[in-house]
């Protein structure tokens, strides 16, 4: 064991905790004496030699055992390999503690015994060594460990698998080796308590896989991944591990895990083996049950017992398996979720048998019914289905329509194909009562539907072959969507009527026999009754169609039905019966009706039919034939006549009462014959008659065209040049040669020829004694023509010149509006007239071409003649046209229209053009013309681009923006000043106003707002708010500009004001805060909270990009901020409350109050190592991370507040650089002090401690070790530093050093110091664990080591003075000879540089400090010898700063001889006095002052004599001091006397007086002004004891 004769618990923390009692020596500078040293030294050595001796010898060994019985010994990893019958391998890692502070080596010499309960176990010898230092130390051994008792290490084995813990109990003999000394065969008597294996409970089940069958035949193949927590320190190699797997009371199987280390903490074990066969009823059964409950989701808790354990996979252990067999462990064995093995389900062919009686449970039968499964990843076993059971649930949006309950029925199954195939026995579908209504709606979208999809919900229980036996799989849940083909209205494809029949008619109906296929394009059978449908044709009922005993099955179905209608009775009626007897056939539905069938379930189902079918149309003609003659007065009235053969093809004579006909050509009409006979013509059944009536004509130009053309073609004609003029008149383009010798008349006539025309007709008639009015249409009717055809040929004239004009299109590409005027503006047009035909033609405009909108003129323009090339069309580029406005009000109304809109609308209008054309002039055209141009659609393509705050004064905060807008309309304009408000979330924020803002057609434009965020406008606080804070925040600012005005011009004020523009403003581009500067910064480690949460104050100046032509007006500022350390991991977290701040351009500084900066839990760690890195660090990268909040002050709009502007910036952060500067400034005195019974050599100095940073770090007390290096063999002692506050540069402060004489590195440093050394001796400083009162403080500066260089002899050469050589003067007063006060004036300065002398007292307090009074003393000029003359007193103190000086005048007291005349003769006296005539004595100042530094109240004492730094110090006299003969007479008046009498021959020898040596180095006290004050007296054999003091 480690230990430390200082202290066993802290070797070097706590020495000094004694310190108050320790006795001040009652003689100064006890070291200034010879002898003292030549008897200090070898009493010295000699006394270290027998204190060493003893304590090697005798004290170490009990203190090594005292140590060993009092540490404790800890295992945290026990690893077991290559266990045996006989033993095995151990590795133990560990951990000692209450080992002592000194480092120790540990051995074990020979072999330890292991106990358990009493019983011993085993031995085991560890070989190799292990250290501990600081009281704590680490164990890794590894040794053989031999089982002395199986059974006991069977019984323990067993007991520590399944307990939470157990006592090892050690016995043996132990080495120690510490302070190069080695104690052997210390006792070793140590239970340690080890976790344990806790039975391992919490077993899981994450793999469960049966992936085939075992090729021996031994069942199913079985792979378990179990989670397995160990909770014990043990680690086992087990080798190969079995377990038997059980269920109830059978046993199922048995699992292997082989190369088997049970691990501590969490681990899977992946376990292979196999399920047995089962040969009895109850083992099928429990594995029946248990696989059902795995696919069901259920919990099986299984047992797994430990079989057997192999550690070399061939040979037991009995101690092992003897303790593997008491292992029992409960394993949960469950899916991870429900198994849905049935993925769907196909009914095959169904068939429904439905009576009356039997509608809510009709007869169902299926065949081939086909499910799809899949076995759960992983089961790849075979398995046979060979019955099947279902009870399952129809249902279909939830909702239950119908449950099927079968039983057992024989199945085969297709493992590879994952099908399960079985017939459904005939079994009643029973719908429950509450379902009959949705059982209607199944049976309807069933009927009419082509698809239905349902669920089918319910469990199968399957009977199955495996290799483990047949197994009775119980409700297997499935959730099933399937479907059904409907029936699809049984129309589809369409029934087909293959005929129909006139068998009769009444006076009130028409009876037809009707014969229909209908084709079933569904598997269903479907048996249904009677069934009576309704015929509708065009939405209207015609009558019924009956279907008697409706039986359907799939495929085509031939009916037999009978129709009863009556076609008079509508429109519809008639329509129907003309498509047939004109052959064309109509479209008709057969629709169900609520009573088409006794079947309730099926009402909704026939009830939905309509089914579409197609009457056939009447094969044999109504018309044979016609013939047209043209009369003479047919051009002027339009009447012709024709003569038409009519033949009748029904069974029934047909009488015709009346005619009204439309005659036509191919959907052009020929003309009309309208005739009601006074004496009806009868055509007799299957028979023809003629009819002789008037045909009033079509004389339309472009019809007769139609007609003429056609037939030639018919004819064979040559029609290119008849085409030539038809193309005209259809937009055409053909060639002006075409014409040369055209016969217009020739032409016609041979045209007309064969002529066949589609005559459309009503005509009523009786079919036997059913009148009805007959609609009737026939095509390709033969017409013969004759001569008189020619008399139409004069009305083709051809307005050929209007058609071009109409044909052509106006379109306007775009419209500038310059120079805009109430009453007019200049406008440039870019457009075309386009598809003007195939000739060349000139378009004259003699009148003014108007421009309307929805019904008003706007204005007119003059419109130039236009020349139009054949194919093309004329190109419009007019430039500067004067657009007159006609209508003020109606035009601002259009551009409030057209402002607002994506399109609108002018009517373009002229009269009276002249097209010449074909060598023709044709007058009289007349055009108008619709033109769609785009409108402005409310300009959605305004951009606010980028914007800058020019300024902000009593008007509010102006912005420069800039902008650009996208025009979508065909029009552009120039306006030359326009303005809107600017509105934000309904507030108007102020004007902004775009100097001539040209929108350019179909074209984006830039351009500048000059907008103002206006004061007097009320609070505008929260919008301003909102739209910085939106800008910081990357968020876009919505805004509306709202027109305002456009001065001058009403039409377009009107526009601008109807302008309502949606933009945003953009965010920030860039981040707000672009870097962050940090000034100064100062961190208070000192408060009780600071340990995790120390207090910082910082100036810091932050970069930002605000959109503030002249700087960012921030006034406060606030951060909440992530302080991150070099690897961007968060050291703490920093709140600061507001704080003002002052911007310069972009330029921003704060000064932060005073706030905690926040260490988490988690991150104690991460600020350790922070204030390490920054203690060692040149620079520093700081990241800041978090927000920042902030006031601007804008002006009379008032003062807004931002939050959460992003901060994330890395700022460059001096760092302390190690504090490697640390100077020697001043000695303060070295001397001796006694804490306990160990003796210390005290040194005090002043030091400087350079610090390089920006950082201010009050770090309170600090106490760090001193030695001859850094390592802990070259300790020797302490350097305290109190009240230690670092700011940037120097800092100077009192550093005490407590140096151990009992370490030899004590004598080696103080030897070099004191005279072994002509150099500067380095101390090396260091933190220990507790260096300041601040843990995290300490933690972060473990690594700090820096280093101090003592001058020689403790001295520092060419130190400054703390007076001046030539300043000092004396006045004796008129009052001197009263109270013996004379005054001294003299130059003081401050010798300690970097720091604040503050000098308090003259005369120290020997109760105090240990050092003599204060004197001046004058050389006699006879006897060169200086005599004491003058006390100082304690009346005067002075202040001075590093390198300052100030004279000070003070008074002293006489005191010749230090009270004694005989030290001081008269004849002394009198001749200082004579020399004092010269104006100058020589004198000595021995001064030993009380002064502090700066705010630091701690006293301090040292030797200011002259002879430290003088070789005589020259007083400056005068005459008054021949006043000291007066006053030494008056004092001494004896020796007045005997001068009065006695004649001085000669001058006398001076009495020995005492004199002051030098002393070899200052011996200067530093105590606190509340010590204790000891017995000054001197203790003259003594060596000086100092006094008490505290150093803290």
């Amino acid at each position: 064991m480690a230990f430390d004769i200082r202290d066993e618990d802290d070797p070097h923390n706590n020495e000094f905790e004694e310190y108050e009692e320790v006795k001040q020596a009652e003689r100064p500078k006890f070291y200034r004496r010879r002898k003292f040293w030549m008897f200090c030294i070898p009493s010295t050595i000699v006394i270290v030699v027998v204190v060493v001796v003893l304590i090697l010898y005798v004290i170490m060994p009990k203190i090594a055992q005292g140590l060993m019985n009092k540490a404790t010994i800890n295992f945290s990893q026990i690893d077991i390999t290559n266990p045996s019958p006989t033993s095995m391998d151990i590795v133990m890692q560990g951990g000692m503690e209450h080992t002592g502070p000194f480092h120790a080596e540990i051995s074990f010499p020979g072999t330890v015994d292991v106990s358990w309960n009493g019983i011993q176990l085993g031995t085991t010898e560890i070989p190799g060594t292990s250290s501990a230092s600081g009281g704590h130390g680490s164990l890794n051994l590894q040794s053989s460990f031999s089982v002395t008792n199986s059974s006991a290490f069977a019984e323990f084995s067993s007991y520590m698998l399944n307990a939470e813990s157990f006592v090892w109990h050690l016995e043996g003999k132990i080495n120690v080796k510490a302070l190069g000394r080695t104690i052997k065969n210390l006792n070793l008597k140590k239970d340690i308590t080890v976790n344990a294996f806790n039975g391992m409970t919490g077993v899981a089940i994450q793999k469960f896989s049966l992936p085939g069958d075992d090729p021996n035949g031994e069942g199913i193949i079985v792979e378990i991944d179990t989670a397995l927590t160990n909770p014990s320190a043990i680690q086992m190699y087990m080798g190969s591990l079995t377990l038997a797997i059980s269920y109830k009371d059978t046993l199922v199987g048995y699992v292997t895990s082989n190369n088997l280390t049970l691990v501590r903490g969490s681990q899977t074990l992946s376990l292979k083996g196999v399920l047995i066969p089962q040969n009895t009823t109850e083992g099928l059964a429990d594995t029946s049950e248990l696989m059902s409950n795995y696919i069901g989701n259920f919990v099986s808790n299984t047992t797994a017992t430990g079989y057997e354990v192999k550690p070399d996979g061939i040979n037991s252990v009995d101690w092992l398996s003897a303790a593997i067999k008491d292992l029992k462990l409960t394993v949960p064995l469950q899916s991870p979720e429900p198994l849905q093995l049935i993925k769907s389900l196909n009914l095959g062919a169904l068939g429904l048998v439905f009576t009356p009686s039997t509608a809510y449970e009709p007869v169902t039968t299926s065949t081939g019914v086909l499910a799809n499964y899949t076995l759960p990843d992983g089961f790849d076993f075979k398995i046979q289905f060979t019955q099947v059971a279902n009870s399952f649930t129809l249902s279909r949006n939830n909702v239950p329509i119908a449950n099927l309950n079968s039983s057992y029925n024989p199945s085969t199954s297709n493992m590879e194909a994952g099908t399960l195939t079985f017939d459904l026995a005939a079994t009643p579908l029973i719908v429950p009562e509450e379902s009959h209504e949705a059982f209607q709606e199944f049976n309807r979208d069933l009927t009419t539907g082509s698809d239905l999809p349902f669920n089918v919900v319910g469990k199968a229980s399957v009977y199955a072959n495996t290799s483990i036996g047949i197994v009775n799989l119980v409700n297997i849940p499935f959730n099933a969507s399937t479907e059904l083909s409907g029936l699809q209205s049984l129309a589809n494809p369409a029934p087909t009527i293959t005929s129909l029949q006139v068998a009769s008619g009444t006076s009130t109906s028409l009876t037809m026999d009707i014969t229909v296929v209908i084709v079933n394009p569904s598997s269903i059978s479907l048996n249904a009754g009677d069934i009576v449908l309704d015929l509708v044709y065009s939405g209207v009922r015609m009558g019924t169609v009956t279907m008697p005993n409706l039986a359907i099955i799939p495929g085509a179905n031939s009916v037999n039905a009978t129709s009863t209608i009556d076609p008079a009775a509508s429109p519809e009626g008639l329509e129907l019966l003309s498509l047939y007897t004109s052959g064309t056939g109509a479209s008709v539905s057969i629709v169900g009706t609520s009573r088409s069938t006794a079947v309730d379930s099926l009402t909704l189902a026939f009830g939905a039919l309509d089914i579409g079918s197609q009457i056939p149309g009447l094969q044999a003609k109504l018309l044979v034939g016609a013939s047209l003659t043209v009369l003479d007065t047919t051009v002027v009235n339009g009447m012709a006549q024709t003569v038409v053969t009519v033949n009748n093809p029904f069974v029934p004579p047909m009488t015709i009462l009346s005619i009204d006909s439309k005659i036509t050509y191919n959907g052009v009409s020929v003309g009309t014959v309208v005739s009601t006979f006074s004496s009806p013509p009868v055509i007799p059944g299957i028979g023809q008659g003629a009819i002789t009536a008037s045909l009033a004509m079509n004389t339309n130009t472009e019809d007769l065209v139609t007609l003429i053309r056609t037939q030639a073609v018919k004819n064979g004609l040559n029609t290119d040049a008849f085409d030539g003029l038809i193309s005209i008149m259809q937009g055409g383009n053909p060639s002006s040669s075409l014409f040369n010798g055209f016969n217009v008349g020739d032409f016609v006539v041979k045209a007309m020829a064969g002529l066949s025309v589609d005559i459309t007709m009503t005509t009523t008639v009786k079919l036997g004694d059913y009148q009805v009015t007959i609609p009737y249409t026939q095509t390709g009717v033969p017409t013969d023509t004759d001569q008189s055809i020619l008399k139409l040929v004069p009305l083709v004239g051809t307005p050929i010149a209007q058609m071009l004009v109409e044909q052509a299109a106006l379109t306007f590409d775009s419209i500038d509006i310059l120079s805009p005027s109430e009453t007019s503006f200049q406008t440039d047009i870019v457009g075309a007239i386009t598809n003007t035909g195939p000739l060349d033609a000139q378009i004259q405009f003699p009148n003014i071409v108007t421009i309307s909108y929805s019904g008003k003129t706007l204005g007119s323009l003059a419109m130039p003649t236009v020349n139009a090339i054949a194919g093309k069309g004329a190109d419009l580029n007019l430039t500067a046209v004067t657009f007159t406005v006609l209508d003020a009000e109606a035009f601002a109304d259009f551009n409030v229209f057209a402002v607002n809109n994506e399109k609108f609308e002018w009517t373009v209008s002229s009269f009276g053009l002249v097209v010449n054309a074909m060598g023709v002039s044709l007058p009289g055209v007349n055009m108008t013309k619709t033109v769609t141009l785009d409108g402005f659609n409310k300009l959605p393509g305004l951009q606010l681009m980028s914007y800058i705050i020019t300024n902000i004064d009593d008007q509010g905060l102006h912005m420069a923006i800039s902008a650009s807008i996208s025009n979508p309309s065909t029009i552009g304009m120039t306006i030359p000043t326009s303005t809107f408000n600017t509105v934000f979330h309904g507030k108007v924020l102020g004007p902004a106003v775009a100097e001539g803002l040209t929108l350019v057609p179909h074209g984006t434009s830039s351009f500048a707002l000059n907008a103002t965020i206006a004061a007097g406008n009320g609070d505008l606080t929260p919008y301003l708010t909102g739209i910085f804070q939106n800008a910081v925040s990357g968020v876009s600012t919505e805004l509306n500009a709202q027109g305002e005005s456009a001065p001058g011009v009403s039409w377009l004020d009107a526009a601008i004001k109807a302008l309502n523009l949606q933009t945003s403003l953009p965010p920030l581009s860039e981040p707000p805060i672009e870097s962050v500067s940090i000034d100064a910064m100062s961190m208070d480690f000192t408060c009780d909270t600071c340990v995790w949460a120390p207090t910082v104050i910082s100036i810091i100046t932050a970069k930002t990009n605000l959109p503030f032509a002249n700087g960012a007006p921030i006034v406060q500022l606030s951060q909440h901020v992530n302080i991150l350390d070099q690897n961007g991991q968060i050291v703490g977290t920093l709140n600061t409350p507001y704080a003002s701040a002052n911007a310069s351009s972009n330029m921003v500084t704060t000064s932060t109050p005073s706030e905690p900066l926040t260490i988490a839990d988690g991150s104690h760690e991460i600020f350790e190592s922070f204030i390490g890195d920054l203690n060692a660090a040149t620079t520093y990268q700081l990241g800041l991370n978090g927000t920042s909040d902030s006031i601007l002050d804008l002006g009379v709009l008032g003062q807004i507040e931002i939050k959460g502007i992003k901060l994330d910036v890395q700022s460059p952060l001096d760092g302390l650089q190690g504090l490697k500067s640390i100077n020697f400034l001043a000695p303060l005195g070295i001397d001796s002090v006694e804490i306990g019974t160990s003796a210390y050599i005290r040194m005090k100095c002043l030091v400087n401690i350079i610090n390089p940073s920006k950082l201010t770090l009050n770090i309170g007390n600090l106490t760090m070790n001193a030695g001859l290096d850094y390592t802990e063999s070259g300790y020797f002692g302490q350097v305290s530093i109190n009240n230690l506050e670092l700011v940037p540069g120097n800092n100077a402060y009192l550093a005490v050093a407590l140096l151990d004489v009992n370490l030899p590195e004590t004598m080696t440093f103080v030897m070099s110091v004191l005279g072994g050394s002509t150099e500067a001796v380095p101390m090396y400083v260091y933190p220990s664990s507790d260096s300041t009162s601040n843990p995290a403080l300490s933690a972060g500066l473990k690594d700090l080591q820096s280093v101090v260089y003592i001058p020689p002899f403790f001295q520092v050469p060419d130190a400054t003075p703390p007076y001046s050589n030539s300043s000092w003067k004396i006045t004796f007063l008129s009052s001197t000879l009263e109270d013996s006060l004379v005054e001294m004036t003299a130059t003081f300065q401050n010798p300690y540089l970097n720091t604040v002398l503050n000098f308090e007292d003259a005369v120290v307090d020997q109760t105090e400090f240990a050092a003599p009074l204060s004197t001046i003393g004058i050389m006699d000029p006879g006897t060169q010898q200086t005599i004491n003359t003058f006390d100082f007193l304690n009346n005067f103190q002075y202040s001075l700063n590093s390198g300052e000086s100030k004279v000070v005048t003070f008074k002293v007291k006489i005191d010749p001889g230090d009270g004694n005349p005989a030290l001081m003769s008269r004849a002394s006296v009198e001749r200082m006095v004579e020399a004092s005539k010269s104006g100058s004595l020589s004198m000595a100042v021995n001064l030993y002052p009380v002064f502090a530094f700066g705010s630091d109240p701690t006293r301090n004492t040292a030797d200011w004599s002259s002879s430290n730094y003088y070789s005589t110090v020259p007083l400056e006299t005068g005459s008054d001091f021949s006043l000291f003969l007066d006053w030494y007479d008056k004092y001494y008046p004896s020796t007045a006397a005997s001068v009065v009498s006695t004649t001085v021959s000669s001058v006398p020898s001076a009495t020995a007086v005492s004199t002051t040596t030098p002393s070899p180095v200052p011996t200067p006290t530093t105590t606190s002004s509340s010590a204790a004050s000891p017995d000054p007296s001197p203790a003259p054999s003594s060596v000086p004891t100092p006094a008490t003091s505290v150093v803290s």
